[in-house]
């Protein structure tokens, strides 16, 4: 089994690529492509909110903040494609 720490570090490690690899990116995706990755980000960042409120007793110290940062990162991901959405029209 895989700890909550594994698990957060492992999702914010996907989200950061994801947004790394749009700012290098000369060609914009589709606006489906925009829509799909703020869902995918605001999703993580929910189940980890919801594991965390759920199963409290297998976050310690540590993985509480590892779990925190990457649900900060993944609601500014979403914030940060959801302006990119809005800039393109």
């Amino acid at each position: 089994m895989i700890p909550p720490a594994g698990i957060a570090i492992a999702v914010m490690t996907v989200m950061l690529w994801i947004m790394w690899s749009d700012t290098i990116r000369a060609r914009r995706p589709t606006p489906v492509l925009y829509a799909m990755r703020i869902a995918f980000f605001l999703i993580a960042s929910g189940v980890l909110v919801l594991n965390m409120i759920r199963y409290p007793h297998l976050f310690g110290g540590g993985a509480r903040f590892i779990a925190i940062c990457t649900v900060v990162v993944g609601v500014l991901g979403a914030a940060y494609f959801a302006l990119r959405l809005t800039r393109r029209a």
